[in-house]
């Protein structure tokens, strides 16, 4: 078997590549993977992984926090892969934190965002230790101060603020327009500080800005620090105990339109602004270290023609990879065994029965017989941990490769699993 490589089309990582006209991942054949644990799949490059987390580090440096967005993926075999990394972890609700606790992962290096916090994930990332809370709203306050209050603790906090600055994204994943739910308006930010301040229980720590995802240029981040700094210099109070600044993550991947962001560019800009001010760098990424290290692979159920459309049916679909239904997100497609057959414009639909069930639609691909196989690059951010059962479907599989071996990370659902919780729980209320 040749072990020549050249590029797969698409892919953001050389972990994925062709060896005599059929795709790798690192040096496993993805159709061997397909036929071990069937399709649809999902399959990770842990080397890739690796080497994402390792370009950010060498950006910003020894002293910053890389706290990885764990909605991207929760998949414990990549907290784990990250955190043997040095990655700490950015979580948005309990369910993330009981996910590290499973995992075994120290929880020291976490911070806890979300704009709608329930007491009892407070009290649990309290007991966990965490790094800080990302405050996002004015009524968390109280609730914050209880349960400090409670702990005989001092909350550490980061105050999240909306700078109004337009990270030129899909509008289903911008967060620091003034429109969006995400933080607090600078104008009503002074107040809040204060609030803070009066608060026994409450230490602000820092500052937290998350514009959004794939931000594909450095201005957006450059434009929010500096009116954070702005801000902080209006009154002594905003900035008398400040030492992190939460730089949030949304580094864009180089998948549908436009290039990846430059990361080191990002770093070189900021850093210099922090450093003469003491703030340590936090930061958030989390599609920019696994999407592109994950595809989705597939297997062709047949073909059809409906008016001036051509149609692929395939075994995967939306509720395994919701994000081109959710905001046209366009992942490249590519066959798993190239061939020389002249292309065709068609569409990449699944079984569910919604009009929106497509993986791609108007992509070039050659003619495909029952049982092909086809690849959705840079699905490794967003797609298993959107997935769901809609239409009885059950959540692939998924696994993790290391060089030349491959191990399951997570088994495919059963339908008995699905079915657990609704059959003989013998439990009735009457009112």
């Amino acid at each position: 078997m040749t072990s020549h490589r050249t590029p797969c089309p698409g892919a953001g990582t050389a972990a994925f590549h062709l060896r005599a006209g059929e795709l790798w991942c690192e040096d496993v054949p993805v159709a061997r993977l397909a036929e071990r644990y069937g399709t649809p799949l999902y399959v990770y490059s842990g080397a890739s992984i690796d080497e994402r987390l390792a370009t950010v580090r060498r950006a910003f440096g020894e002293r910053a926090t890389i706290c990885y967005a764990m909605k991207a993926n929760s998949n414990l075999a990549v907290l784990r892969r990250l955190h043997a990394g040095g990655a700490g972890f950015d979580l948005v609700s309990g369910g993330e934190l009981r996910r590290l606790q499973a995992a075994a992962l120290p929880t020291n290096q976490a911070v806890f965002a979300g704009v709608a916090k329930e007491r009892w994930e407070i009290e649990a990332a309290v007991l966990a230790g965490i790094l800080f809370f990302n405050v996002e709203s004015l009524h968390e306050l109280p609730l914050l101060a209880a349960v400090g209050c409670a702990h005989g603790k001092r909350l550490r906090v980061a105050l999240r603020l909306n700078p109004d600055v337009d990270a030129g994204t899909h509008a289903y994943i911008s967060t620091g327009k003034k429109e969006n739910k995400f933080g607090v308006a600078l104008a009503a930010a002074g107040d809040t500080v204060e609030a803070i301040a009066r608060e026994r229980w409450l230490q602000l720590v820092g500052y937290h800005v998350h514009l959004g995802s794939q931000l594909r240029s450095i201005d957006p981040y450059v434009q929010a620090l500096d009116r954070v700094m702005a801000f902080v210099d209006g009154a002594a109070v905003r900035g008398r105990e400040v030492t992190h600044y939460d730089l949030g993550g949304g580094f864009g991947i180089a998948y549908g339109q436009g290039e990846a962001l430059d990361v080191g560019a990002v770093a070189a800009a900021l850093l210099p602004k922090l450093q003469a001010r003491g703030w340590q760098p936090v930061l958030e990424p989390g599609r920019y270290l696994v999407g592109d290290a994950g595809i989705l692979v597939t297997r062709v159920l047949g073909e059809k023609s409906q008016g001036p459309t051509h149609f692929v049916l395939v075994d995967a679909a939306m509720n395994d990879l919701l994000r081109p239904a959710l905001y046209q997100a366009e992942h490249a497609i590519v066959p798993v065994a190239t061939t020389t057959a002249a292309t065709r414009e068609v569409d990449i639909v699944g079984p569910v029965c919604e009009t929106g069930d497509f993986l791609g639609k108007r992509r070039q691909l050659p003619a495909c017989r029952p049982g092909d196989l086809l690849a959705v690059l840079a699905t490794g951010a967003y797609g298993a941990s959107m997935a769901s059962n809609y239409n009885t479907r059950r959540r692939p599989a998924e696994v993790m490769v290391d060089g030349n071996t491959a191990r399951l990370v997570r088994a495919r659902e059963t339908f008995e699993q699905l079915m657990a919780n609704e059959v003989d729980l013998h439990e009735t209320f009457v009112a």
